[in-house]
């Protein structure tokens, strides 16, 4: 359901979608045929109270025909599927169509946003839209498939988090058993099935559940149950009833094995690391040493360490997968929670946010930046508290750069080759306790010369040594030794065939990856080499989805350590071996060009889920991009490259509200300009390229490049008029509108944002016109037309209202109460600033507290509150520099100085107004200059130079760039003023520039009079 759905999320639903589709809405049910008609009712169904293009669905029902005729046989159906009783809520235009209907998918929806998955798994009959297909269609069969593909990984999320909310066993046991039946391969179902009948005391049912598991997987799979699985069973006391407890964090944790073994080794490496760390004057350490050496680990063990050090917090951002330094200011501000500006140096936004208290960040995998040692050290002089540990294969060559290279664990030399002095070395621990893991029952007594010849082999290389002990339920240890010790040996021999690997360490762990490619399965092969597809990670369901890779073959390379998996459920390969991987995968190129295309397709519909499921609260939707960015961004760079028109569409608008909402509007105009660059033949084509310039324009306005933003919009707009695209023209028209206002041409600016209006009243687009409605009533408050503004801002308040769209309510509280303070209706305005910011509160629209603090801080300042008024200045004040919001940040300084004026706190009151006008001018908001002046007028007056303040007034009166209001109010202050001064005096005084007067603000003394002007009365 969309904002403008009329549905809630308690009514009842009219139709069944989750099966074969019946409506049960009217006096007899009906069942949907493959017909047509029902296939039009389905389609809007699933985006129910959606306006849907009529040019897509034509496309969909009929890909062989032309534009024209395609449409016109959707006229007809339009017309037979009102004639059902199911079709009497279809609404048209003539550019979109309608069915806002209740849906047992809403239901669904509605009950995983409440947190009740058990109730969202029940309403599922069956496979979604069962019984709708056409095999003559395959455009309509392709979106049937990804419908349904899309439903079935929600559907199982919201199972597998079910399971952890069962307390009772047997209920457990009833919804493994129906996940088993979706798929006899869901090894965290089979696991939750087993502990639970092992709760029950039905030892012998879940040892006959294991046996039939790992039967099934050596059939289809070629591989054994994960060593979670095994463990368990060998855990369990087979005469105990009821001693078997859940696993830690309910079933959702069944999901995946354990993410960490234990750290062993490095311990005077690590003490002196933290040493290093807890000192205030270190700023800048670098673990350095070859990939596979473990200096990932050793910064994890380091960070847990010192957390007590560092008041500000210990932050980890992970830099493989980025490609440049912007990407890494990008994350590292996710990371710490700030939210950049994109007209602001991102190095001193996070410098200024960080503050005084010691923070720590761990910038980890960086030797493939190649400007990142300049960032770190205009880093490290932004923030004095900071502190960046680095991992890295090279050092960055900085200034008081603290380094610690690493090499191999420590292996036993000639004379500790006894059983009690070699097992103290740290290579031999490390093989041994991964050897145990693996294969119960492993002595190391009796391979104690093999296990020292096989980490002598690799040098003691930590990952070498994880890989090779994985290999000793295939192999006994002296095979492995003797086979590992003749790899080697080729390789340093012949290294072409190794690709002539750089460093002698990278000759072992090259011997230790092939020896491990050979011991898998070949399932386990096609797997791990179709997985390095993804960058920075993926999740079961993208693994799943993209490289068909069930769990038990994921766990099983897990328990070889050539996969890993963290809490959360998030897989991951070391880089080497995924590096390693792809190299296997681009041995087939007809297999890594499919599975890149299924990967951009997969990551496509995923960001236009997310988008249509966040509706009006972005949150959602940033936090999902954020949570794959890499996998996002290849797919979008994948699609670029290959001219993917549809993958490129779904997903631009998710992206360009990415960018806004994260202040990444520098990183958007980058990741938008390839799309306008494409070639925009053809219908398709075309809407994309319009499509693509909406976003473009929108990232260049938010830079304050507002000509560049101007001329793409207007590009823009004449594609999308071109193709019939509502939807691009309506955002071209607005930033072209927004361009035109940000420079105070509010005359230009009005026939934009009236057009963008007429579009969404015509295509009944409520959210569209609510924007369009609040943007004219800008322009008129601007211009000094207040009861149409208010007009405007009414409707559109209202709008928002009815859809529960809370975070456009107070966007829309707090335009109208900006009228009201412009127009010197200090009670009303006060009303709106204490409803929003009451909902922003309310409702966690961070953004939007401060805005309406300060606003509530003006209008008690008019009224004379001062007390209340600064209390609420001050905090929009601190909350502003929290957040990063510049604007507000001037505006309440520039109050409180107005307040320290009226209290007759004169150094006070400079001092917030030399601030206010620093901050305006730097950004040229030439608006809120004037805005400053003028109440730099009023403490001229206050010191009684009265023709200065004067000056100051008439010049704000007669700027075209202030608004109504502001050229009102100094206009009457100009007037009260003017009648205590002669007409001759006025005369005789030169014109003052906005220049000028911002020079006086930001010179050493601005309270100094001004020579050029004669004494005030």
């Amino acid at each position: 359901m969309s904002a403008g759905s009329s549905t809630s999320d308690t009514t009842a639903p009219q139709l069944l979608l989750l099966g074969r589709p019946e409506w049960v809405g009217g006096a007899e049910p009906m069942l949907f045929l493959p017909e047509r008609r029902f296939q039009l009712l389905a389609l809007l169904a699933l985006r129910a109270g959606e306006w849907v293009a009529r040019d897509w669905i034509a496309t969909l029902l009929w890909p062989e025909r032309s534009n024209v005729q395609a449409r016109s046989n959707l006229r007809h159906v339009v017309f037979k599927a009102r004639e059902l009783p199911a079709g009497a809520g279809l609404e048209a235009n003539d550019h979109a169509l309608r069915w806002d209907v209740a849906t047992d998918l809403y239901r669904f929806d509605a009950a995983l946003r409440a947190r009740r998955p058990y109730d969202a798994i029940a309403l599922r009959r069956g496979e979604l839209l069962l019984g709708l297909d056409d095999a003559s269609n395959c455009a309509l069969t392709e979106w049937l498939e990804g419908e349904r593909s899309r439903f079935q990984t929600r559907w199982h999320q919201a199972a597998i988090d079910a399971l952890a909310t069962l307390q009772a066993p047997q209920q457990r046991i009833e919804l493994a058993h129906c996940l088993l039946q979706s798929d006899p391969l869901d090894e965290a179902a089979l696991e939750a099935s087993m502990r639970a009948e092992l709760e029950l005391g039905h030892v012998a049912r879940a040892e006959q559940l294991f046996r039939d598991f790992a039967h099934r997987l050596a059939e289809e799979l070629g591989v054994e149950p994960s060593r979670r699985l095994r463990d368990l069973l060998d855990r369990t006391p087979t005469h105990s009833t009821g001693l078997i407890q859940p696993a830690p964090g309910g079933a959702d944790a069944a999901a995946v094995p354990p993410a960490r073994s234990p750290f062993i080794g490095r311990k005077s490496e690590l003490a002196e690391l933290s040493r290093q760390l807890a000192q205030a004057q270190t700023r800048l350490v670098t673990i350095v040493g070859p990939g596979g050496i473990g200096k990932s680990r050793l910064a994890q063990c380091a960070m847990q360490d010192v957390a007590a050090c560092f008041a500000g917090g210990a932050h980890w951002v992970e830099l493989q997968d980025l490609g440049d330094t912007a990407s890494v200011l990008a994350r590292l501000a996710q990371q710490l929670g700030v939210t950049l500006n994109a007209a602001r140096d991102p190095v001193a936004q996070l410098g200024a946010a960080l503050g005084g208290q010691r923070v720590v960040c761990v910038l980890d995998n960086a030797e493939h930046l190649p400007d990142l040692p300049e960032l770190v050290e205009r880093l490290l002089a932004a923030a004095s508290a900071l502190t960046l540990m680095v991992t890295s294969r090279v050092r960055l060559r900085q200034t008081n750069e603290w380094l610690l290279p690493l090499t191999g664990l420590p292996v036993p030399d000639e004379e500790s080759r006894d059983i009690v002095a070699a097992s103290a070395f740290d290579a031999v621990r490390l093989f041994e306790a991964r050897a145990a893991a693996v294969l119960s029952g492993f002595s190391l007594s009796r391979d104690l010369a093999a296990v020292i010849d096989i980490v002598e082999s690799v040098e003691g290389m930590p990952l070498a040594i994880e890989l090779a002990a994985g290999w000793v339920r295939l192999l006994p240890v002296r095979e492995i030794a003797r086979d590992l010790r003749q790899t080697v040996d080729l390789l340093e021999r012949n290294p072409a065939l190794a690709d002539a690997p750089a460093r002698p360490q990278h000759d072992s762990l090259r011997a230790v990856l092939d020896g491990s490619w050979k011991l898998l399965a070949p399932r386990e092969r096609d797997t791990l080499a179709a997985l390095s597809v993804f960058q920075g990670g993926f999740t079961r369901a993208a693994a799943l989805a993209v490289a068909r890779s069930p769990l038990p073959v994921l766990s099983s390379l897990i328990d070889k350590s050539l996969l890993g998996v963290d809490d959360a459920g998030r897989f991951a390969m070391h880089p080497l071996v995924a590096a390693f991987a792809v190299e296997r995968l681009a041995l087939d190129g007809g297999r890594a060009t499919e599975l890149a295309q299924q990967h951009a397709a997969h990551y496509a519909h995923a960001m236009a889920a997310l988008a249509a499921r966040a509706g009006a609260d972005h949150r959602p939707l940033v936090e999902g991009i954020e949570s794959d960015y890499a996998n996002y961004r290849a797919a979008w760079r994948f699609s670029l490259a290959r001219g993917a028109t549809e993958w490129l569409a779904l997903s631009c608008g998710a992206w360009r509200t990415y960018f806004e909402v994260r202040g990444r509007a520098g990183e958007g105009i980058t990741h938008f300009q390839p799309a306008v660059d494409l070639s925009a033949q053809g219908r398709q084509r075309q809407s994309l390229a319009a499509d693509a310039r909406s976003a473009l324009s929108r990232m260049h306005y938010l830079r304050g490049d507002h000509q560049s933003g101007l001329a793409i919009a207007q590009s823009g707009a004449e594609l999308a008029e071109q193709c019939n695209d509502r939807r691009a023209l309506y955002r071209c028209l607005t930033n072209a509108g927004s361009c035109h206002s940000a420079q105070a041409q509010w005359g230009a600016a009005r026939p934009y944002f009236e057009r963008a209006l007429a579009i969404g009243r015509d295509d009944g687009m409520a959210m569209e016109i609510a924007a369009a409605l609040n943007n004219l009533g800008i322009i008129a408050k601007n211009e000094g037309r207040w009861d149409e503004a208010l007009e405007h801002y009414t409707q559109a308040l209202a709008i928002e209202r009815e859809h529960e769209r809370h975070a456009a309510v107070v966007r829309c509280l707090s335009t109208l109460g900006g009228m009201h303070l412009s127009r010197g209706d200090w009670p009303a305005a006060r009303q709106c600033m204490e409803e929003g910011l009451r909902l922003s509160e309310r409702f966690r629209i961070d953004f939007f507290v401060p805005v309406h603090a300060c606003g509530l801080g003006e209008a008690l300042l008019e009224m004379g509150e001062l007390d209340d008024a600064q209390r609420h200045l001050l905090r929009a004040l601190e909350r502003a520099r929290s957040a990063d919001i510049p604007m507000i940040v001037v505006n309440a300084r520039a109050n409180l100085g107005r307040i320290a004026t009226l209290r007759g706190e004169r150094e006070a009151a400079i001092e917030h107004l030399r601030d206010a006008a620093r901050g305006a001018s730097e950004r040229g908001w030439s608006n809120m200059c004037l805005h400053v002046a003028m109440l730099y007028g009023e403490w001229l007056r206050a010191a009684g130079r009265g023709l200065e303040a004067a000056q100051v007034w008439q010049l704000v009166s007669s700027d075209p760039k202030a608004d109504a209001g502001m050229r009102e109010r100094a206009r009457r202050w100009c007037d009260a003023l003017s009648a205590d001064l002669s007409p001759s005096v006025l005369a005789q005084s030169g014109a003052v520039t906005l220049s000028a007067i911002m020079d006086r603000l930001l010179g050493s003394d601005p309270t100094v009079d001004d020579p050029s002007c004669a004494p005030g009365p």
